[in-house]
Formats: structure tokens, C-alpha cells, sequence
């Protein structure tokens, strides 16, 4: 059960912050998280031995003002440029550090690179080793850093001189992390939850535990979710957050799970867990890859590079969609053909590196996860889906998107999941377009586009009338007959809407068998009609005597086929000139009408009426009198009691006998 202290917990921060310490080795990023929490991040044996961060650590930290932050130190030297990445992945802004000694070097301007990419919306510069230079250094250090952060989203960021021998500059960095954390909105809390795992390990006792920030939604104690690519499910056995045991995590939290029912050997870092059904692994991505402007050369088509996706990396080969070569310092569309499938979302950041370089040359976002490989073919089709989402133009978006699904409606859910638009402006624009008429809404199933549904609807009256054309005798067209021509895929919903329409607009009539056009006639063949003649006068001659197609085709069928006298004793059915019994024989409507009126007349004279006064009323052995007397109870004209039959009430029956 959820502790009262947990409630309070979540209830009283609006928001969970993660602020990446990034910089080159050595200048002193470990340093000042020291003095900011009092933890040492540098925990491995290795890490003590060599003096520098191996991998990525994290320190809870409590501001002044009560609202906690969690800060992500991470590796400076570019051998660990993969554990930088992983670290930073998830980051809601950055502390960079400069050591003013040292200036701006090569992982300086990597790990702006890479914050610029993960999309870091705040922080600020830490000029640090303030105290091994003067202020002229000083000065020049904070010149250079302003050239390099130009353009980003530290470019109008305070630069903090800071020393962690005597502290001076600690509280400018408090105040500055505080007025930053402030202005972040954090992450989407009422989002599936979604978790890129950057720490595995095991526990004597417990088993599994998985790390890493909850990048979106919430989880719980005793939830299920689901671990990705492998589609495994677990179970959330207890959750902590910064040692302390929570019946509740929520986005922006740095977290670990204790996983039930899967091993250590099934968990590796970089893969994903996220609410059951959420996440689809993909092979193909389709994405915006910008080249830094300081890449040494240009990329390739066809070019296998290293790509980092959260916490994972990958090999993939890039395919370009617009030209043969991506130049320093520009953005193109790219097909990134990975080498194993992720688990990713439409705008998704990643980075991007050499196959055989520590160092980062691009970065962008992931716009679709498409089914099919690019083909040159293909690219104006694909191109014009991929532009509007590269300037994340909602309104085409939605227009293209909905188009694509020319048998079914979709779903505002569904628009939101495939293209990764925030769920306010998707449905903004639904609503605009079904107020212009452009959209169809039906309800609980979704949006439809209305030049689509009226030319789908136009095509039903001469689809249901080429059906009919094709055999006279057809008493109606089949919805399953209509669709099947019209498109075998169509929703139900959609269908089932048109033919309402066309029957309330007199365009098309239903019956018991189907659809009709109203006035549409079929006209029949000359030998046809001549049947038709013969069968009506052969009923009549048979009075009360019952008469199957056979019985006719044996006695007229000389020159016509039993099929033919089939279907013109169903079309005379349908037109209600002849009644059809159970056992497949027929009898004229007057021949029933005196049938009806001498039962009557004898229950009323006897009370009931048994199979052997039938037999001798209709004048024919028990095989053919029970089936009249079996439509007789059909049509609710009489009542079976044991073996004897009565009238149904007096209005049934008079009913029946106008009927």
C-alpha cells in the first residue's frame, strides 16, 4: 500500500529534474558535484585507480528551496564516449564544465554537441579551477566559451568562475541551478510510462534490479510492464528512488526496479521498459540527421556509423533520401537501417559517431518508423510525409496521415503515437479540420476524410446496381457483396454509415435480403418472362397442392435447366406472388389465403385441429400438409398445443387474414 509520505512526496513537486555535469576529463566535473552533495561519484575500484569517471553516476541533490534534482556525472575522457551518451540520454538540462586552466577542448564541444542533440532545455557554463589562473584567463576562457555555445541552448547562459579548493562560486551555482530548474517543465507525466535502462544489476536475495530515468509516464509497485525488443513481460516487485523504497515513480525520477521473473543475462543496458503495448521494436527509421559544422567530412550514402538511441548503441547504415552526400553543417533526411531492431518513438533524439572514432559528427530525431525499405522509386511519395514532419507541420500531418488509411478511421491516439506531436496540438487540429468539413468523426472510432467517405459513397449506387445487372431474378444486393466491390477492407463503421445515408436520401431501398436501387430494372431475357408465365399459371392450377422446382421442371422442362426455374421461383417469392414452405415447395398466396380461412373456420367449429384434419382439408397425405401447417405457426396464424393446433388471439389472427 502506498505510504502517506509517498502521497505527500508526489503531491507537493510538481516536477522531476535531471541535470547532466558534462565536460572534458579532467576539468573537475566530479569536483564539484563532490561539493555540491557531498557524494563521490567516482565509485568503481578502476575510477579511484585511474582518477577519472568510467561510468555515468548519479547524486541526489536538494536545492535551497526544498526541490530536488538528480545530477548525472559523466565520463570526460572520449573512450567512454558511448557511457557520456548513455549518461546524458535522458537529461533535462546541463551544467557545463570548463576548467579556465585548460579552455575548451575536444570533449568540451562533443558533449555540447551531444546535450544539443537529447534536447537539454536549460542550465549553465562552470568556469571551474577558478583558482589556478587570473582574471585575464579567466576572462578569455569565458570568451571562448561564448563562441562555442552560440547558437545552442546555453548561448544566453550565466558563466560561473568556481574553485573546489576554497568554494567560491558554489552559491552563484545554487542560485543558477535553482532559477534553471524553474524554468524547465520537466517531463510528460500522463504519457505511457517508458524507461531507458543505463544500470543492471543483481542482488543476492531480491534478483534483478534495472536503472534509469523515467522518461515518461509513471509506474508502480506490482505493475507489469514490458522489456524491449525481446516483448518479455515483468513484474515491478519494489521500486526505489535514491535508496529509499517508493510505492510510486513518476517521469523525470531517476529510479531502479526490482524485476520479477527474468534474469540478469535477459537484461542489457540500453534496451527498454515501457507500459505493455506502447513501443513496437523497428528495424527501419526514418529521421532528420543534421551534420555538425566541425565533422571532418562529409557522410555517405550507404555509410555504416555508430548510433545512439537513449541508452543503446547501435550499428547502422545510413541511406539518403535527397542527395548522395550529407556536408558539415548540414540537415538532410536519412533511412537509418539498424543492425537489431529498437524500441524507439517518432522524435526520439539520437547521436550519431564514426564507425572508427571516439567522437560525435551528428545527431538528430527519429520521424517515422516506416514498414518498408526507402527505394528511389518511391522518395516523392515518402519525401512528401517526411517534410511536414521534419517542420513539425501538424495540420499536413494529420491530413496526410488520416489519407493514408483509405478503409478505416483513425484515431487522434493513433496520429499522436505514429508522428510523436504533443496530444493538445493533434487534437487542436482535428477539431479545426472537422469544423471546416474536412474531417469525419464517427463516434468512439475515430476521424475519416470527407473528400474520401463522398467518393467512396458516390461509388455505391452504381456498385449495388452492376451487382443487380448481373442476374435479373436477384432480389437484392448483399452488403458483403456491395463492400466486396466497393473495397473488401472497409470498416464497418464507414459502410454500415453510407448505406444509411443512401436509404435516408431514396437512393437506395433495404429488404430482408439486402439492397435495391429504387426504379433500377433489370430487363429479362425473352425466354425468361415465357418461364415466368408458365410457372405463375402452373401455381394457380395446383390449387392447394404444394410444388417444388422439380415438380415443375419434371413436367415443363424441356428446353430450360432446373437452375433457371430455381430462380425464377425465388423471384417470385421475393415479390411476395408465390409463399415459400420449410421443406423448399411452394404454394400462391390466394391458395394460402383460403387455406388460412378453412383452418379457421374449423377450430373455430372444433376447438383445434390435428395433423389428420389437416390431411383432409388440404386433400394430400402428412408429408406435404405438416409443412402449411408448420408456416401456418410460422407466421403466428395458429399455435401448436402438444399434437394439436389453435388460433393465436383474435387480433393476430384477423391481422394475419387481411395479411
Amino acid at each position: 500500500m502506498e505510504t502517506q509520505t509517498n502521497r505527500q512526496e508526489l503531491r507537493s513537486v510538481d516536477k522531476f529534474i535531471t541535470a547532466g555535469v558534462a565536460g572534458h576529463v579532467d576539468h573537475g566535473k566530479t569536483s564539484l558535484v563532490r561539493c555540491l552533495t557531498g557524494i563521490d561519484t567516482d565509485r568503481l575500484k578502476e575510477e579511484k585507480r585511474r582518477g577519472l569517471s568510467i561510468e555515468p553516476s548519479v547524486a541526489p541533490f536538494q536545492l535551497p528551496s526544498g526541490n530536488r534534482i538528480a545530477l548525472v556525472d559523466v565520463p570526460g575522457h572520449s573512450d567512454f564516449l558511448k557511457n557520456t551518451i548513455r549518461g546524458l540520454s535522458s537529461v533535462d538540462m546541463a551544467i557545463l564544465v570548463v576548467a579556465a586552466d585548460d579552455g575548451v577542448m575536444p570533449q568540451t564541444k562533443d558533449h555540447l554537441a551531444v546535450l544539443n542533440f537529447v534536447n537539454a532545455k536549460g542550465g549553465f557554463i562552470v568556469l571551474s579551477k577558478a583558482d589556478l589562473v587570473d582574471h585575464e584567463t579567466i576572462e578569455l576562457a569565458e570568451m571562448e566559451i561564448r563562441e562555442i555555445v552560440e547558437g545552442s541552448f546555453l548561448e544566453s547562459k550565466p558563466v560561473i568562475p568556481f574553485s573546489a579548493m576554497d568554494g567560491s562560486g558554489l552559491q552563484e551555482i545554487l542560485l543558477a541551478t535553482e532559477n534553471e530548474a524553474e524554468q524547465i517543465d520537466g517531463k510528460a507525466i500522463q504519457a505511457p510510462f517508458r524507461l531507458w535502462i543505463d544500470q543492471v544489476r543483481s542482488f543476492p536475495g531480491f534478483g534483478t534490479v534495472a536503472s534509469g530515468t523515467v522518461i515518461s509516464g509513471s509506474i508502480r509497485r506490482e505493475n507489469t510492464i514490458e522489456l524491449l525488443p525481446s516483448r518479455k513481460e515483468v513484474k515491478v516487485r519494489f521500486i526505489e528512488v535514491h535508496h529509499q523504497r517508493v510505492e510510486q515513480s513518476v517521469a523525470g525520477q531517476r529510479v531502479g526496479l526490482n524485476l520479477h521473473g527474468i534474469s540478469l543475462a535477459d537484461v542489457k543496458l540500453g534496451t527498454v521498459l515501457a507500459a505493455p503495448g506502447v513501443l513496437s521494436p523497428a528495424g527501419l527509421l526514418n529521421a532528420e540527421l543534421s551534420l555538425l559544422p566541425t565533422a571532418r567530412r562529409p557522410v555517405l550514402n550507404r555509410q555504416r556509423v555508430k548510433l545512439y538511441i537513449g541508452t543503446y548503441c547501435t550499428t547502422a547504415l545510413l541511406v539518403m533520401m535527397e542527395n548522395e552526400r550529407l556536408h558539415p553543417g548540414e540537415t538532410g533526411l536519412v533511412q537509418l537501417r539498424l543492425q537489431e531492431p529498437l524500441a524507439v518513438l517518432p522524435r526520439d533524439p539520437f547521436v550519431m559517431s564514426p564507425m572508427n572514432l571516439h567522437t560525435v559528427i551528428g545527431g538528430g530525431r527519429i520521424l517515422e518508423t516506416p514498414r518498408q525499405k526507402f527505394r528511389v522509386a518511391n522518395s516523392e511519395k515518402t519525401l512528401s510525409y517526411l517534410q511536414p514532419l521534419q517542420r513539425d507541420d501538424v495540420k499536413t500531418i494529420i491530413n496526410l496521415y488520416i489519407t493514408k488509411f483509405s478503409s478505416r478511421p483513425v484515431t487522434a491516439e493513433e496520429i499522436v503515437s505514429a508522428t510523436g506531436f504533443p496530444a493538445e496540438r493533434v487534437q487542436s487540429a482535428i477539431k479545426s479540420r472537422v469544423r471546416a468539413g474536412k474531417l469525419l468523426y464517427l463516434d468512439g472510432r475515430g476521424y475519416f476524410d470527407r473528400t474520401l467517405y463522398e467518393l467512396l459513397k458516390k461509388q455505391l449506387v452504381p456498385v449495388t446496381k452492376k451487382i443487380l445487372s448481373k442476374d435479373a431474378f436477384k432480389p437484392a444486393a448483399s452488403a458483403d457483396e456491395i463492400r466486396f466491390r466497393l473495397d473488401p477492407n472497409l470498416n464497418d463503421a464507414l459502410f454500415e454509415r453510407m448505406l444509411g445515408e443512401l436509404c435516408k436520401e431514396g437512393k437506395l431501398t433495404r429488404n430482408e435480403k439486402g439492397y435495391r436501387v429504387p426504379n433500377f430494372v433489370v430487363k429479362l431475357p425473352s425466354y425468361r418472362e415465357r418461364l415466368i408465365e408458365q410457372l405463375v399459371e402452373f401455381a394457380k392450377k395446383q390449387g392447394y397442392a404444394t410444388f417444388s422446382a422439380g415438380t415443375f421442371w419434371k413436367r415443363h422442362g424441356e428446353g430450360i435447366s432446373h437452375r433457371d426455374v430455381e430462380k425464377v421461383l425465388d423471384h417470385l417469392h421475393f415479390q411476395k406472388k408465390l409463399v415459400r414452405l420449410n421443406d423448399g415447395r411452394f404454394l400462391t398466396v390466394d391458395a394460402l389465403k383460403d387455406i388460412k380461412e378453412k383452418v379457421r373456420a374449423l377450430i373455430l367449429g372444433k376447438g383445434s385441429l390435428t395433423i389428420e384434419d389437416g390431411k383432409q382439408l388440404l386433400g394430400y397425405g402428412r408429408n406435404r400438409a405438416v409443412p402449411v401447417l408448420d408456416y401456418l405457426d410460422s407466421i403466428e396464424f395458429t399455435r401448436r398445443v402438444d399434437d394439436e393446433r389453435v388460433l393465436n388471439p383474435e387480433d393476430c389472427h384477423i391481422r394475419n387474414l387481411r395479411g
